[in-house]
């Protein structure tokens, strides 16, 4: 009995875990985000030097070497300490980067400096960017920085403004989170949609929405139909695919239909 009773309360407190996606609006959730980038641990974790130096992961370096643009003028969203950035800009871009909080970009010019790589940093959120049409060669969606954005109607937006910027020529690199686990629990799912409803929280609520270790907000696809789905909305068409094996951080590579 006790035995029972233990494994109720941690699925109980497992459920009491994901109520922020339920109840937080969709503009609250990405401030939640912001609020937990922004501490001082996470800043000085993603922008260390040892993180910073670390390179690309391997489902970013599989991506890389097949980008068919070699050089040019490469947008980042998600700039975060510079690791990307950095790899990038020694590997023929000329790298800006975007991020929305103030210290990530500021670490991220400062860690450029000392790797010799002049990153141009700026302070906006990826949902109001605020460049001249046409400027980048690619646009890099870092990490899962794509399904940090919630609700479907939103990234379809984002992606599309960040097409507007792109060159006729240009690609999209877009990282999402890929967790295809996520297609059972039916009822939980149907459970989070009734409990966003009544409380007027995350109407967007979608199956996948996640509240990763209580850290960030991100959507979790299972299934490529609905990334097609979103990315041929957007105005672009899927070039390849990238899963690397025992990773979350899948990608697409992306141009315009």
């Amino acid at each position: 009995m006790r035995i029972r009773i233990s494994k109720f309360l941690i699925k109980a407190g497992i459920f009491l875990q994901e109520i922020p996606v339920y109840f937080l609006r969709p503009k609250q959730l990405t401030k939640f985000g912001r609020e937990s980038y922004s501490k001082a641990s996470s800043v000085n974790f993603w922008a260390g030097k040892d993180f910073v130096n670390s390179g690309l992961l391997p489902g970013e370096k599989e991506l890389f070497n097949k980008l068919p643009v070699k050089n040019g003028d490469l947008l980042i969203l998600g700039l975060g300490g510079g690791r990307e950035a950095i790899f990038l800009g020694k590997n023929g871009f000329n790298v800006t980067g975007v991020d929305f909080v103030d210290e990530m970009v500021e670490k991220a010019v400062e860690n450029g400096k000392d790797a010799g790589i002049r990153i141009h940093g700026k302070v906006q959120d990826v949902s109001s960017l605020d460049f001249n049409l046409e400027s980048f060669d690619v646009v890099w969606f870092s990490c899962s920085i794509y399904s940090s954005i919630p609700g479907r109607n939103k990234r379809i937006k984002v992606l599309s403004e960040s097409g507007k910027i792109l060159k006729h020529d240009g690609y999209v690199a877009c990282f999402f989170y890929w967790n295809p686990q996520i297609r059972s629990g039916r009822f939980r799912w149907k459970l989070g949609k009734f409990l966003s409803k009544i409380t007027f929280g995350n109407t967007k609520y979608e199956k996948g929405d996640i509240l990763k270790d209580n850290y960030e907000f991100l959507h979790a696809f299972f299934d490529t139909e609905d990334l097609n789905s979103e990315f041929k909305s957007a105005g672009f068409e899927v070039v390849q695919y990238f899963f690397p094996e025992n990773s979350h951080n899948a990608c697409a590579l992306l141009k315009k239909a």
